[in-house]
């Protein structure tokens, strides 16, 4: 739907809108918060802002998630994953979020507020109340209005259809709205940030604004901003460029109040047209926005500050080698030479292979303390973060206690009843949250986190854009890895027709310490007689494992019936011996490391060159690696269908399922 489709609608549930520039914030008329615009001249290439003095309404904008979690939480009593289903909400980018409410008629004078804290010379703008009862002009830019970095509003929970429908602000909020003085040293304290001696900001009357910019567009026109520059005006709506060589009058001022250079030499003749604010930053700023943004609060008699929220506070530095040689450390395995700890572990495969069967049984062995598979576990506190099947996952949890025999009744095993987005830091934050308050029930941190699949807990986004995968893989260490010191292990499925690889952007291998291809052998069509294979494609530290195969046991839950009266089933892995795939005839020691070595060294340079590239292993790389007469081996391995030879002594490991 576009812009006037939506005005439209906005319209009819008695909202009074304002016209702005796309991808522009803050209005560039005057006197715009005294009025609404006519929805019918709107056009798409607007956007478009909520005025909320004209409308009886008002908002809570989050500018930045993780601070504002435990405020609303601790200090407000509110529960910020229940806020975005109860209340209409939207937003423009992943670390921020807008709460649109109806303001009642008697809470009195108000205006913005704003909690800010400074961490050296910068500030961060955690959220703000804004509102109006003073007719001042607070207002909020509306979807699907395009934001400044590019990106367009979405409704996370839409408005209702009625006026009334909207949810009034509830009381905490009222109370915090109007005793804001008291209410902020805890808010800042929630956060790690209250300073006794913080000083009061210097607004004057100014905090009621919606933005500085639009403060700013409202204090000053762009026939002041020109003028103080030596332009010239000619006539009503005319001025001349000093730098203008054939003086003739140029610059045109428009009916919404900005302007328009024909002059093709000057600053201002950039093709576009512009408000004060932008008259200034070109002119007086050189065109930078941060410059213009402080001068613009110099002008207006407000604090200049800089609005940069810190990503690492930590000071860039160098340390000797020896530092790194005396903190090293053995490594800390949660399943011996499989998943260490703090480290990020993928597991991939096609659709139905038996992947999760492959996790679930990894997890209850950590969980309980049993060894996985002869290979030694580090029990502990394991977290099953379930994108799918729910159902199915109880199953293979209750078939993996009558096939091992052994009970999770007083095990350290919690399992989710949904997925989480870990592109939204919201949903990531409740996940991390809810992480945190099982660490102190038991005391310790978890040990395993499985995430499956990926494509189940990914979020709004694209598995195949590079921006997006950073930012899971961000995610997952931010909120997972680095606050637990944990092994994360992911589940996802291989691309279509890629077998040797999971789908999606190379980002996600590049940033694995281990991956694991799980294959389910073909031939045995029958589930209670088929085996997986289980295939180290990628180590970046420790020695490895050697491929295994596990058998499916079926058994049967006659205290679970379906309608029929037939028992439920589902099943659980056992290991057995692995064998090579073709003739029934193992592989040798040399021949076994000949092919997990190609294997490694074809992964490293598909992590490095590009998943989408085709890459090969040199002979000689080979053998270098190897520090072995590789002959036999490579003859042997070609023999059976391992590896391909795609060019003279240019190898790579073949596909074998």
């Amino acid at each position: 739907m576009g812009i006037k489709e939506s005005a439209k609608q906005y319209n009819d549930l008695g909202f009074s809108l304002v016209a702005l520039q796309s991808g522009k914030k803050g209005p560039n008329t005057p006197n715009w918060h005294t009025q609404g615009v006519d929805v019918e001249k709107l056009d798409d290439s607007k956007n478009i802002g909520l005025i909320h003095g004209l409308s009886g309404t008002c908002s809570i904008d989050v500018d930045y998630i993780p601070d504002s979690i435990p405020i609303f939480r601790d200090v407000l009593g509110m529960d910020p994953v229940a806020m975005k289903s109860a209340y209409p909400c939207y937003r423009g980018r992943q670390d921020g979020i807008k709460f649109i409410f109806r303001l009642p008629t008697d809470i009195g004078p108000i205006g913005i507020k704003k909690l800010t804290y400074k961490d050296g010379n910068e500030i961060t703008t955690v959220f703000e109340l804004r509102g109006s009862t003073t007719g001042t002009g607070a207002m909020d830019i509306l979807p699907p209005s395009k934001h400044p970095l590019g990106n367009l509003y979405k409704w996370v929970n839409p408005l209702p259809k009625t006026y009334e429908e909207i949810p009034l602000l509830p009381e905490v909020l009222i109370d915090l709205w109007q005793n804001w003085e008291l209410y902020e040293p805890k808010m800042l304290n929630a956060i790690g940030r209250f300073t006794p001696d913080k000083p009061k900001r210097q607004y004057e009357n100014k905090e009621d604004s919606a933005d500085i910019i639009d403060l700013f567009n409202t204090s000053f026109t762009v026939t002041q901003i020109l003028e103080r520059n030596a332009y010239i005006k000619k006539g009503n709506d005319r001025f001349l460029s000093p730098h203008s060589s054939s003086k003739m009058p140029g610059i045109v001022l428009l009916e919404d109040g900005t302007i328009y250079s024909h002059h093709g030499g000057d600053q201002l003749g950039d093709g576009h047209s512009h408000d004060a604010f932008d008259v200034a930053r070109i002119l007086e700023a050189n065109s930078d926005w941060k410059t213009a943004f402080n001068n613009a609060r110099s002008d207006l008699g407000i604090e200049q500050v800089v609005y940069k929220k810190p990503i690492d506070v930590r000071a860039f530095k160098f340390f000797h080698a020896s530092e790194a040689i005396n903190n090293a450390s053995a490594p800390k395995w949660v399943i011996k030479n499989v998943a260490e700890e703090d480290s990020l572990i993928g597991v991939f495969g096609s659709a139905k292979t038996g992947k999760s069967f492959v996790t679930v049984d990894m997890a209850c062995c950590v969980a309980t303390g049993k060894d996985w598979h002869e290979k030694k576990t580090n029990q502990g506190l394991v977290l099953y973060i379930a994108g799918e099947g729910i159902n199915g996952l109880s199953r293979r949890m209750l078939a993996w206690e009558q096939v091992h025999k052994q009970s999770l009744k007083d095990s350290r095993l919690h399992y989710s009843q949904r997925g989480v987005q870990m592109l939204d830091d919201l949903d990531a934050e409740m996940m991390r949250n809810e992480a945190l308050a099982l660490q102190d029930i038991y005391k310790e941190a978890p040990k395993l986190v499985v995430i499956d699949t990926l494509a189940r807990n990914f979020g709004p986004g694209n598995e195949n854009s590079t921006e997006d995968m950073n930012r899971f893989v961000s995610n997952v260490d931010r909120f997972i890895r680095e606050e637990f010191r944990c092994a994360v292990m992911i589940v996802h499925h291989v691309g279509h027709n890629e077998g040797g690889r999971g789908r999606g952007s190379s980002v996600l291998p590049a940033a694995l310490d281990a991956e694991y291809r799980v294959t389910k052998n073909d031939d045995e069509m029958d589930r209670s007689h088929w085996s997986l294979d289980l295939e180290q494609t990628l180590i970046k530290d420790g020695r490895g494992i050697s491929p295994m195969r596990f058998a499916f046991q079926e058994t049967e839950f006659h205290h679970l019936v379906d309608e029929d009266g037939d028992p439920t089933t589902s099943g659980a892995l056992v290991n057995v011996p692995y064998m090579a795939k073709v003739l029934d005839k193992p592989l040798g020691d040399t021949q076994e490391k000949v092919l997990r070595i190609l294997k490694q060294l074809h992964m490293d340079k598909l992590a490095k060159e590009g998943m989408d590239k085709d890459v090969f292993v040199t002979q000689k790389e080979l053998r270098d690696a190897c520090g072995i007469d590789i002959s036999k081996a490579k003859k042997r391995l070609l023999e059976l269908g391992l590896i391909e030879e795609i060019e003279t002594h240019k190898f790579t490991p073949k596909d074998d399922d």
